[in-house]
């Protein structure tokens, strides 16, 4: 890869988690803020939680979470969340593997 090349995103599931569907997304760290401002704004407000080092999204559907440096991505889904929202949040973030 080269810098002139971004590395396309990828995922690697988070068996650690409650939900089975639990993945960690990978980002080329020229693209994280970037990713931050469109989850922002399809999922609310990023807040971070104080003495975690963590920054988090609590949206509807998602639950992003990231330590402070933003990547990777993990994302938790909730009980509401369809096999069409997680569509939406791959087009979003431009995600196109498996």
């Amino acid at each position: 890869m080269s810098e002139a090349e971004p590395a396309a995103p990828y995922r690697v599931r988070h068996y650690a988690c409650i939900h089975p569907e639990t993945y960690k997304y990978f980002f080329d760290r020229r693209d994280v803020l970037e990713i931050w401002r469109r989850l922002a704004a399809a999922y609310g407000e990023v807040r971070t939680l104080p003495g975690f080092g963590v920054i988090e999204i609590q949206g509807e559907r998602f639950i992003l979470r990231a330590t402070a440096g933003g990547n990777p991505i993990t994302v938790i889904r909730t009980r509401k969340c369809t096999p069409e929202d997680v569509a939406a949040l791959h087009r979003l973030i431009g995600f196109t593997g498996e």
